[in-house]
């Protein structure tokens, strides 16, 4: 979203906001029309121009922070091509994602491999093909990594509060303050490097004041490190940058205007970056799905899509914000809408639909360009979304 249209939802009030953001979905729905026409199987529309937005508005917003794609949210070939030709980097989690960046042809020097945890055969395939940046958040990470490359340059993950966020990811990662100094303690036992910091604010974050703490826990801790004989040099901001969904999401103009104040005193010689996943790739997607089924259990309506839990539907089963829309107009009525299989699981929730649905209606779900192929299977045989891209 520019700088104008945020001064005009500020003075336009909630209902602008709203307005901006069912606008943005309509427009991803108008991108599935000529694949609706054609339906073959679910299939997950993706917008190029989209796509180059995202990293564009991300820039604008933020110059001084350098944008590394999070692979994992669409590892898909072309994707990494168009943001590798917009000028962003990359941020990694797996062997397969490095292998990835290497037949892109990638500056390796410049991928960042944010996973805390990493087995001693992706550290050694790493570490030959020239990755130099490792995240850290434990102890025996740190002796894993010394084993095989000494010149390592660590950044420790450090936890802070995800409150706000649909998804959090504490609890798994993040070295709380004690476990701050157990790393610090090991690194230089083991004679390592560290030379950074970085968090994460949970994903599809809407408080801003997650990133502001985490920026103020990461000044402190370059102090630290200075005082324990390190070079700080970089200071990893993490994703979690949201989709707007309802229009109540902050933007990232919003998001840009705390953390660019917050940056301030943050030496030149400090990097700053961000690991944006969702934000790059969820608003370019439009998943296109079909109605196989309907029943009335009792006075409960179910709807069947050809596609849930085990088709790329996994967060939404798990309470994540989604839209779907269906191509029927009509008066509504709530339905629980539940994937193909028979597995009693895949079951994605209450929506509301449109009482008069029918078996082959088609179900479109915008925002859904992140984590959606990626994490499809073909289980119980029914086959995952295809994807394809639109100008």
């Amino acid at each position: 979203m520019t700088e104008l249209a945020v001064k005009q939802c500020e003075t336009s009030g909630p209902d602008a906001r709203r307005l901006i953001a069912e606008n943005a979905i309509r427009q991803q729905i108008a991108r599935c029309n000529s694949q609706a026409g054609k339906y073959s199987g679910p299939v997950l529309v993706m917008s190029e121009e989209r796509l180059r937005q995202n990293v564009r508005g991300f820039m604008a917003a933020m110059p001084r922070v350098r944008p590394h794609f999070a692979v994992k949210a669409n590892p898909d070939a072309e994707i990494l091509r168009i943001f590798k030709e917009a000028g962003t980097y990359f941020e990694i989690a797996s062997i397969a994602e490095l292998d990835a960046m290497i037949e892109l042809g990638v500056d390796i020097g410049t991928i960042f491999y944010s996973n805390p945890i990493k087995s001693p055969a992706s550290i050694k395939h790493a570490a030959a093909h020239g990755v130099v940046w490792f995240a850290v958040d434990t102890p025996e990470e740190i002796i894993k990594i010394a084993a095989i490359k000494q010149d390592a340059k660590l950044y420790l993950r450090i936890e802070v509060s995800n409150e706000g966020s649909a998804w959090p990811l504490a609890g798994k990662f993040g070295a709380s303050a004690k476990g701050v100094d157990a790393l610090i303690e090991m690194a230089s036992k083991q004679a390592m490097q560290i030379a950074g910091v970085t968090f994460h604010v949970g994903s599809q974050c809407t408080n801003i004041n997650n990133w502001v703490e985490g920026i103020r826990s990461a000044k402190c801790l370059f102090e630290k490190l200075h005082d324990h004989g390190f070079s700080p040099e970089l200071l990893n901001l993490g994703g979690g940058y949201p989709l707007q969904f309802t229009g109540d999401e902050p933007t990232i103009d919003e998001i840009a205007l705390e953390i660019n104040q917050a940056l301030l005193g943050i030496p030149d010689s400090i990097q700053v970056m961000a690991e944006p996943g969702r934000y790059f790739v969820g608003s370019a997607g439009c998943l296109i799905s079909q109605v196989v089924g309907l029943a009335t259990r009792d006075d409960q309506r179910w709807l069947y899509l050809d596609t849930g839990v085990y088709g790329g539907l996994m967060e939404l089963a798990e309470g994540f914000p989604s839209i779907m829309v269906s191509q029927r107009t009509g008066e509504t009525e709530i339905w629980t809408v539940a994937g193909p299989t028979c597995d009693s699981i895949d079951v994605l929730g209450k929506y509301s639909l449109p009482r008069n649905t029918e078996v082959e209606d088609l179900i479109f779900m915008p925002n859904l360009g992140a984590y959606c192929t990626p994490c499809a299977s073909t289980f119980n045989g029914f086959p995952a979304p295809r994807m394809t891209m639109v100008g």
